[in-house]
């Protein structure tokens, strides 16, 4: 990385100025009157963000779909698009692809957060990003957690009552946490590309960038196995009884997750919950695995959404610990 030395000035008797090198702010079309951001790192560099580069064109991508293909090819090459960043996505379709389109459509309002459709013809679709930045990551991570506390509960209910209705609402909902992992996932590589975008989604440390990976990954998974146990048990009857209990002890851990997500940090409670989660995950692996193949692969999910739990803490401590003092 090549940098320039500039000399520290002494101005009005008290104040500390530096020049800013004259080809960046040419190349930026910075001018007198321009503001900047100054933002302290945590090993102790600035880094000067013009204001300006936030109202910056946003990455254009263009998806040229020539012949007909399996709708999901595309879903996919879209998904890489989104995630990738890009703020405007024109997919065009030729005369053999035209019949792609309308499925698009529906994938784009059913699995995108942030995105909406701002032009459409027989041969091509304009999506653009509508703004979420005033979201911070830790509340769409919130929100997220919600939906899945909402999916276990509802998914103990399901199992006592033996209602099909209940399950497959669970296995629909799956998408919902989709939608929202889809999108940290995105605004987490959007602010790794700009200290603007880190600012505004209010990430104060880069290194909380990969913690918020974790975590999100985490959560999904979490609605992944509860989707898994519904989905196991219309196939085949789990026992609610023999697995109630583990029910009760990870709906407890999502609870206090939820509490340290959204709450205060308190430096002794993160520690106990991630001490907890630890020690019960290795007791339960301990016991022998019950004979009814259904019930065994419900406890193994039911046991997997825990140790995501303490996934969560782990990263959570890493990102609210870094200049405490702990004591247990």
């Amino acid at each position: 990385m090549k940098g320039e030395v500039r000399r520290v000035q002494l101005t009005g008797g008290a104040t500390l100025i530096v020049s800013l090198p004259k080809e960046w702010a040419k190349r930026i079309s910075l001018a007198p009157g321009d503001e900047v951001m100054v933002v302290a790192q945590p090993d102790d560099t600035l880094v000067v963000i013009p204001k300006k580069l936030g109202q910056r064109a946003g990455v254009v991508a263009e998806l040229t779909i020539g012949k007909y293909v399996p709708v999901e090819e595309v879903e996919k090459l879209f998904m890489a698009l989104y995630i990738g960043g890009a703020e405007t996505i024109i997919l065009k379709f030729s005369p053999s692809a035209m019949g792609l389109r309308r499925q698009i459509k529906d994938f784009i309002r059913r699995k995108i957060v942030d995105m909406e459709i701002v032009e459409e013809s027989s041969d091509k679709l304009i999506v653009h990003m509508i703004s979420t930045t005033d979201l911070a990551i830790s509340d769409i991570a919130s929100k997220m957690l919600r939906l899945v506390k909402n999916m276990l509960t509802d998914l103990i209910a399901g199992l006592k009552k033996d209602d099909v209705t209940i399950l497959k609402d669970i296995i629909d909902r799956d998408d919902e946490v989709d939608r929202l992992y889809w999108l940290i996932e995105r605004q987490l590589k959007r602010a790794a590309m700009s200290r603007h975008t880190m600012l505004e989604l209010k990430i104060d440390d880069p290194r909380d960038i990969v913690e918020y990976v974790i975590i999100a990954k985490s959560i999904e998974r979490m609605a992944d196995h509860i989707s898994r146990i519904a989905y196991i048990n219309q196939e085949e009857k789990i026992d609610i009884d023999a697995l109630l209990p583990t029910f009760e002890v990870v709906s407890n851990f999502l609870n206090q997750v939820e509490n340290l997500l959204v709450g205060e940090t308190v430096p002794e409670k993160i520690a106990e919950l991630q001490a907890a989660v630890v020690e019960w995950s290795r007791e339960i692996r301990r016991r022998e695995y019950m004979s009814d193949p259904a019930t065994s692969l419900g406890r193994e999910s039911v046991v997997r959404i825990g140790e995501y739990a303490g996934d969560v803490v782990e990263a959570l401590g890493r990102i609210r610990l870094k200049d405490k003092t702990i004591s247990i």
